[in-house]
């Protein structure tokens, strides 16, 4: 098997795994765009990041699917398209995707310090009633828990990812022939940025440092369900389901983890050889590509995560399905728009779908 084929292979198995996770994600967006999701921080996170992986996995499709399809019969047409294609994409479409990347990174990181939050600072108030150190603990999980400062940290990330990410537009250029080729990324001219940017700026923001705060955040997260499993049986219901909820999201950070944890180490390696060993190796090659599907494979399953963690997300999802059957549902009005008083328009709810 040559190179060209292995990338079509490559690309025909990306393709089904990103439809699943356009699907998965929109079903997800449904979701959590109902109002009985939108009360809680989490609710709104896990509605922006179904948002920023909508964006991500269209984004990949065009740089690590259709360059590598066969879609021309004519080898020349072929060649020329693959040339041309892959130059416009690593050009403009390649920057968009790293900085769709880097927000869906640090969704998960605030998600870990938001569920740190809840879990651990409360967790303390019950175990220390009589500190006032823990009751001080109780009203800043309250107050920093808000919807007002998610949206605030949710711009923030996205600024962020935006700036940190933009000098990737100057990583290739399209020469002669609209061929790609390396600009600052070429390490014999400019051996200073690729050290400094592409190596060592992004293995501590794009890896290390976000690594960090989940690893340690959810440590204590763990830590803390393990104490209070003792007293699980005595919890109300509301402290059961919210217990799921933060089990649910530990197993959505942790299996992020698991599968940026290969990127890291290739960029890791690159940085101690100095060099893209993708050039030196198909072996190397075969292994970034591995990477780059276990991110697409992440961002593609976390719906069937959602699905099977969370009774209320399966509740509210097989409502959306009966509603859409059925839009005289009673159950309808619960995902349809409210007038300023808070009420569900009547006409609305006959003519309108349960979800727009």
């Amino acid at each position: 098997m040559n190179r060209y084929e292995f990338y079509e292979l490559k690309s025909w198995m990306y393709l089904p795994v990103i439809f699943i996770g356009l699907l998965g994600n929109f079903a997800s967006f449904l979701v959590y765009r109902t109002a009985p999701m939108r009360k809680s921080t989490v609710g709104t996170l896990l509605l922006i990041l179904s948002l920023i992986d909508i964006l991500l996995l269209l984004l990949i499709t065009p740089i690590f699917v259709l360059v590598f399809l066969p879609l021309w019969q004519d080898q020349w047409q072929k060649y020329s398209f693959h040339m041309s294609f892959f130059a416009y994409s690593t050009r403009y479409v390649y920057p968009l995707c790293m900085m769709t990347k880097s927000c869906s990174l640090y969704l998960m990181v605030l998600i870990t310090i938001e569920r740190w939050i809840a879990v651990c600072r409360p967790l303390q108030v019950k175990k220390f009633k009589t500190n006032i150190i823990s009751k001080n603990y109780l009203i800043q999980a309250k107050v920093l828990c808000t919807n007002r400062n998610t949206m605030k940290a949710g711009i923030f990330i996205i600024i962020f990812s935006i700036v940190f990410n933009f000098p990737r537009f100057f990583d290739y250029k399209i020469g002669d022939g609209y061929l790609s080729e390396m600009w600052m990324l070429d390490t014999d001219k400019h051996w200073w940025y690729f050290m400094f940017y592409f190596i060592i700026l992004s293995v501590i923001f794009d890896y290390f440092l976000p690594f960090l705060i989940m690893t340690i955040a959810n440590y204590h997260v763990i830590r803390a369900l393990q104490e209070s499993d003792e007293v699980i049986t005595g919890l109300a219901v509301q402290k059961r389901k919210d217990q799921k909820t933060t089990v649910m999201l530990l197993v959505v950070t942790i299996f992020f983890a698991f599968c940026h944890l290969f990127s890291m180490f290739l960029k890791v390696a690159e940085s101690i050889f100095g060099g893209f060993l993708t050039q030196t190796s198909f072996y190397w090659e075969v292994f970034a590509e591995f990477t780059i599907f276990l991110i697409i494979f992440h961002t593609s399953s976390t719906f069937f995560i959602y699905y099977g963690f969370s009774e209320k997300f399966r509740t509210i999802f097989h409502d959306i399905i009966r509603c859409r059957q059925r839009l005289d549902d009673v159950k309808c009005s619960t995902y349809l728009p409210v007038n300023s008083s808070g009420a569900v328009s009547e006409s609305k709810s006959r003519k309108s779908p349960a979800v727009v």
